[in-house]
């Protein structure tokens, strides 16, 4: 091995052993900033860096969330009535989102009582960046908001929506279908990914027949981070590479 390589190795070890060790120091401070204020508890319940404590400090607000949820950074989740957002197994929730369960708007200029309706996400169902979903909304089992839809109305089983309001454009089925054609005439755009948060099993198991039918796309340790961490990727790569 040149010097130049193990020098690039040496730091991209580096550079993970130092954002290990920070992180569960800095993990231990968020955790006391989290015990001694509750704001802060519900600015880190958005913004914590560790997705399992952001998970974590949502239940203790008493949003209810069921097993391998995805809740992306900055996503903003009811605070007057947390008990009223109920999200299911294996739901997923991109950047920026926003949920609410509660409605204060008459009540700010009218003597009228603030409303509270239960917003539930089914199994499998899966919430776009910067969505808003309202009050009292249900997504059924595997329906999915796209970015930017401002949901008003419940989303039925397996539908897709997107707009503002958002109004039904296709079933995920479609979706699923699509995309796997895209992906037979592009494989070279595709990086196979272990997605730890995806149902077991879904309705569209059957549809899908690109592994069997042999596509080849990329695996996911072809991306790079942009970090010296990609110093240890390059080496694993070449290894791998010579062992082929």
């Amino acid at each position: 091995m040149d010097s130049k390589r193990l020098y690039n190795l040496a730091r991209g070890y580096a550079f993970l052993g130092r954002s290990l060790i920070g992180g569960k120091i800095v993990n231990v401070l968020l955790d006391l900033l989290a015990f001694m204020d509750y704001r802060m508890l519900i600015f880190l319940s958005m913004w914590h860096p560790d997705h399992d404590t952001r998970i974590k400090y949502l239940r203790k607000r008493g949003v209810q969330i069921g097993e391998h949820v995805f809740i992306d950074l900055g996503v903003w989740i009811e605070i007057t009535a947390p008990h009223a957002v109920i999200i299911e197994d294996h739901v997923g929730i991109s950047y920026g989102a926003v949920i609410v369960a509660h409605d204060a708007t008459a009540s700010r200029v009218v003597d009228l009582p603030v409303r509270v309706k239960e917003t539930r996400l089914r199994y499998g169902a899966g919430v776009g960046m910067n969505c808003i979903v309202l009050p009292g909304v249900e997504f059924g089992e595997f329906a999915h908001a796209m970015p930017g839809a401002v949901v008003t109305k419940d989303i039925p089983r397996d539908m897709v929506v997107a707009g503002n309001p958002a109004e039904i454009k296709c079933r995920m089925e479609d979706i699923g279908l699509a995309w796997q054609e895209h992906l037979k005439q592009h494989p070279e755009i595709y990086f196979d990914h272990a997605n730890p948060w995806r149902p077991p099993s879904t309705p569209y198991d059957h549809l899908l027949k690109w592994r069997a039918e042999g596509y080849k796309v990329r695996d996911v340790s072809e991306l790079r981070t942009g970090t010296p961490f990609d110093y240890v990727l390059d080496a694993k790569a070449e290894k791998k590479q010579k062992e082929e």
